[in-house]
């Protein structure tokens, strides 16, 4: 369902101003989740002593589908998520459920390696390092946890890898004095790939999860890059994670510029949750850039972060290393609303109705913000990075993208100016909306509206 951002931007050469005027925030036919307003009220009281006695009483298996959904994506077998999630009865117990069950696969690639079965060998293998990658997705007060699974999740799944996914690429970013990891993805060799997607993580994926989602862009006619941001996956050494790591575009168009499947070099960042706000934010500093898609993005933290459920603060902390400086540091960091009116691109905004980690009324107001340059894409049951629609947006992303290829050149072939991005954004808008989707749902009469879920006036 896609609900077009139409506030003009300026379509003069100058570059738009910083503030620019917003239009109504939400589109009137946009539909909204009834039970919004009371979940954020409700969020602070979600905290560590709370989830323990929910997790005592129903163990793991409580987990919303939209996490099962995130696991199942990752290729885990239903079976063995749901035998793991009732082992999880405290907070405590995440990581070492999951890393029990990595151990168990781990034990598997050793039977099969003595029997000479180097393909279900591998398979074990690759399967205990996606078990280490969920382990680390919820650490409280143990960065040594986190580290110890990335690192597994990386050197098992590259062991793996030659077996299972024998097409991906492993490749290096040049990144400021070091690297980045990556894994680069490529469709039918025999096509110029019609242009190059990498996908940003957000707090807790990493290159190993999100090389899951290539699919749908691989049958565009897209490469796709997915690639460690510092701070996170294999790249955790190099954080802590920063809004000042809006220079990772460099490196991306660099190798790409230095590979003849990419010329002319068009690169699209597709980032979710903070990963979202990255891709933005280098969109706005960087006018190579041919695209931007951002998944359930923060717009201005400021306004709602200090009011968030205590379980998001604590894996903040841990994503900047500094618990006294955490919370505003990445609200100020993060803020969207200064950058908005420096990007030239066409943007992608995906926001989900019932998004309790980020307000949903963020990705509206983002996309107001950038007016005619944003496409909103909006999902009324969806929740934070809409891992439950997974294929459909990453489809729907891949559709968008390819629609901009289409109408813009490549690298500084095309123009920078505002109304040749409009003219481009209009398109592609156009593109999926003749795509077949459905219209949106109006809201009932007795729904409440989403609009100030976050009022500024609320304690």
């Amino acid at each position: 369902m896609h609900e077009d951002a139409t506030a003009p931007n300026d379509a003069a050469d100058e570059r738009v101003p910083s503030k620019m005027p917003r239009p109504s925030l939400a589109p009137p036919g946009l539909a909204s989740w009834r039970y919004a307003p009371d979940a954020w009220r409700w969020a602070r009281r979600f905290d560590q002593r709370y989830v323990d006695n929910v997790l005592r009483l129903r163990s793991g298996r409580v987990l919303p589908q939209s996490l099962r959904a995130r696991f199942r994506a990752l290729g885990l077998p239903a079976e063995v998520i749901e035998a793991t999630l009732r082992e999880v009865r405290s907070t405590a117990d995440w990581p070492h459920a999951w890393i029990r069950t990595a151990q168990r696969y781990l034990g598997d690639y050793r039977r099969q390696t003595s029997a000479s079965d180097e393909p279900a060998a591998a398979q074990a293998r690759y399967s205990a390092a996606l078990c280490y990658h969920v382990a680390q997705i919820y650490v409280r007060d143990d960065a040594r946890t986190v580290r110890l699974c990335r690192a597994a999740t990386a050197s098992l799944f590259a062991q793996a890898q030659p077996y299972v996914a024998p097409t991906l690429q492993r490749v290096e970013i040049p990144w400021r004095a070091t690297t980045l990891p990556a894994y680069l993805a490529l469709p039918d060799p025999g096509d110029r790939p019609a242009a190059l997607v990498v996908l940003l993580n957000g707090a807790t994926t990493a290159k190993e999860e999100t090389i899951a989602w290539a699919a749908p862009f691989l049958a565009a006619n897209l490469a796709v890059l997915a690639v460690d941001s510092p701070g996170t996956g294999e790249a955790t050494g190099l954080g802590p994670y920063d809004a000042g790591h809006d220079d990772i575009a460099d490196g991306v168009l660099e190798l790409a510029a230095a590979d003849t499947r990419f010329t002319p070099p068009r690169v699209v960042l597709v980032g979710v949750s903070l990963g979202g706000a990255q891709a933005l934010r280098c969109a706005a500093y960087d006018p190579r850039l041919l695209a931007a898609v951002t998944v359930t993005p923060p717009f201005e933290p400021t306004r709602w972060l200090h009011r968030a459920s205590p379980l998001l603060l604590d894996q903040l902390v841990y994503l900047t290393g500094d618990a006294a400086t955490a919370t505003r540091e990445l609200a100020t960091g993060f803020d969207l609303a200064p950058v908005t009116g420096h990007v030239r691109c066409p943007v992608l905004v995906l926001g989900g109705a019932r998004d309790v980690v980020v307000p949903p009324t963020e990705a509206q107001r983002l996309a107001a913000a950038l007016g005619g340059l944003a496409t909103l894409n909006w999902y009324p049951n969806g929740g934070h990075c809409l891992y439950e629609f997974l294929p459909a947006w990453t489809a729907e992303a891949a559709a968008w993208i390819g629609a901009v290829a289409e109408v813009r050149g490549g690298g500084e072939a095309w123009s920078t100016r505002v109304d040749d991005a409009l003219a481009a954004a209009a398109f592609a808008r156009e593109r999926i909306t003749a795509r077949g989707a459905p219209a949106p749902r109006l809201r009932r009469a007795n729904e409440r509206d989403e609009i100030d879920i976050i009022p500024d006036e609320y304690p």
